[in-house]
């Protein structure tokens, strides 16, 4: 007799990828008095290249207006903490789909991709207490049939995941 719906076990295949997390700080940040976000720096291949230069602006002004509220609230409720906590967005890689080459190529536009290193410095000895790597894509195809939509998400996305990882090693 064939298993239940609620009796069947998931299996992970051979070879299949284990989930990950990023790796928190090796202290707590909320050990911290005081707090500041670095502008968003980038490769010289992104540097080079005026679209992608733009794309990483905007992305450097979404964690900005996202992450800066933020601070303000753990430096209202610092309690004791000392020492200031720089945080240092660095984009490594970044490829976004314009909305144009979507609609014009579709899926034969390739994937979006952004790659960016979130570094967590103690500002007083330079010490760099966490460093998570935050890497996400929007597909091809699903950027075809979104007519471009999880291309243009994806900087959102990057920023909603620096955003909660602060948090949650607050």
């Amino acid at each position: 007799m064939p298993a239940r719906r609620g009796e069947v076990k998931k299996r992970r295949p051979a070879g299949a990828a284990v989930p990950t997390q990023m790796s928190p700080p090796s202290e707590k940040l909320s050990s911290f008095a005081e707090f500041e976000l670095s502008p968003i720096t980038m490769s010289p291949e992104i540097a080079d290249g005026a679209k992608k230069q733009a794309y990483a602006e905007k992305l450097g002004n979404m964690l900005e207006t996202k992450i800066t509220p933020l601070l303000g609230e753990w430096r209202a409720a610092s309690d004791g903490g000392s020492g200031t906590l720089v945080i240092q967005p660095d984009v490594v890689k970044l490829k976004v789909v314009s909305g144009g080459a979507r609609f014009w190529v579709g899926a034969m536009a390739g994937e979006s991709k952004v790659d960016m290193s979130l570094r967590l410095i103690d500002k007083a000895s330079g010490k760099v207490i966490a460093s998570p790597r935050i890497a996400r894509s929007a597909g091809s195809m699903s950027g075809a049939w979104s007519f471009g939509a999880t291309d243009q998400n994806l900087l959102r996305y990057i920023v909603d995941i620096a955003n909660q990882y602060l948090v949650e090693n607050y």
